[in-house]
């Protein structure tokens, strides 16, 4: 999982590898312009979470556990 956060490469996708309404966010689609993949402090270690931005504002997050990333 660590290495995801050394991963320099720019994200095109993520989604969520299990049931969800909302499972999929691209760039370039619903207004969405980033994707950056970064580190929170867990009970035990590092987890990976994911920030969907428009714009300059963040505006959905979540961890990364079950996630599928795409990169350009």
């Amino acid at each position: 999982m660590e290495k995801l956060l050394h991963d320099t490469r720019e994200i095109d996708s993520v989604w969520v590898a299990t049931n969800s309404e909302e499972g999929y966010w691209k760039v370039g689609l619903g207004g969405v312009t980033k994707i950056e993949i970064y580190g929170e402090n867990g009970q035990m270690a590092i987890v990976n979470w994911c920030a969907i931005y428009q714009g300059e504002k963040i505006t959905s997050r979540f961890d990364m556990a079950g996630m599928g990333v795409t990169y350009k």
